[in-house]
C-alpha cells in the first residue's frame, strides 16, 4: 500500500468500526515503520501517523462496550514489533515496583503473540506493561502450560502519564529475536495475537478488556485470538 493510501485506509477502517461484529475475532494489518521509533510512551514519531488505530477494546467476557476507552496501534521493522496503547483512565492503581511481579492483577495493558499458529505451533508469548512503566513477560508451550518466567521479550518500553486526558499512553518494542524461529515476519505472514487491558476502579472492581473478546474469564483463550497480518 502506498504511503498516501495508508491514512485513507486507516480512516476507512475507523468508519467501518460501528458496523463490525464485536464478538468476532478481529484482523489488524500491521505496516512497516517508515522511520525510527523511540519507545517512550509518546506516540509522536512521524512513523506512527501511518498506523491506524485498532477498534476500541470491548469487555472481555461479553464483547459489550467498556466503561473506559482503550485502543492501540502497531508497526514493525526488521528488529521489533511496536505496540502503542492509548488508555483512558480516571483512577490509577499501581501497587507493584519491580518488573515481573504479578502486574496482571492490577492496572495493565497486554499483548499476547502466537507467531507459529499457522504451522500448528502452540507456543505463545505474553508481554504486559503497567502505567508505572513496569514489564511482565512470559512464554507458554500451550494454553496455560509450560510457563517460563525466565523468557525475556527484550522489550523496550515507555509510559506517558497524561498522554491522553484522563489516562496514559504506553509503548512496547518487542524484539523479534526473542520470538525465534517464527520471527522476524515476512510480508504476507499472519500471526495470531490479542491485546488486553485490566482496569481497576476506585472501589477495587476490575474490568477485563480485549481487542478480540475471549468470552470466558481467561485471557489465554487462544481460539479467540485476533489475526495480525504483516504488510
Amino acid at each position: 500500500m502506498s504511503a498516501r493510501a495508508r491514512p485513507l485506509a486507516a480512516a476507512l477502517l475507523c468508519a467501518l468500526a460501528a458496523c463490525r461484529d464485536p464478538a468476532a475475532p478481529q484482523l489488524y494489518a500491521v505496516h512497516r515503520a517508515r522511520g525510527p521509533i523511540k519507545a517512550d510512551g509518546r506516540l509522536d514519531e512521524p512513523a506512527w501517523r501511518d498506523a491506524g488505530w485498532t477498534y476500541d477494546f470491548v469487555r472481555s467476557l461479553d464483547a459489550r462496550p467498556t466503561l473506559q476507552r482503550t485502543r492501540a496501534k502497531l508497526l514493525y521493522d526488521d528488529e521489533r514489533l511496536y505496540v502503542g496503547f492509548e488508555v483512558t483512565d480516571d483512577y490509577l492503581v499501581t501497587p507493584f515496583r519491580k518488573d515481573d511481579e504479578p502486574l496482571y492483577t492490577s492496572e495493565v495493558v497486554e499483548i499476547f503473540l502466537q507467531p507459529g499458529e499457522a504451522s500448528g505451533a502452540p507456543m505463545y508469548y505474553e508481554v504486559e506493561l503497567s502505567p508505572n512503566d513496569l514489564v511482565f513477560d512470559a512464554s507458554f508451550t500451550g494454553r496455560r502450560q509450560g510457563m517460563q518466567l525466565a523468557w525475556s521479550s527484550g522489550a523496550k518500553h515507555g509510559v506517558l502519564l497524561g498522554g491522553v486526558t484522563p489516562g496514559w499512553t504506553g509503548e512496547l518494542a518487542i524484539a523479534f529475536a526473542s520470538l525465534a524461529p517464527h520471527a522476524p515476519p515476512r510480508p504476507g505472514d499472519t500471526w495470531r495475537f490479542d491485546l488486553y487491558r485490566l482496569d481497576v476502579d476506585a472501589q477495587g472492581r476490575t474490568e477485563g478488556q480485549a481487542l478480540s473478546a475471549p468470552l470466558v474469564g481467561d485471557f489465554h483463550n487462544l481460539a479467540r485470538f485476533a489475526f495480525l497480518r504483516f504488510e
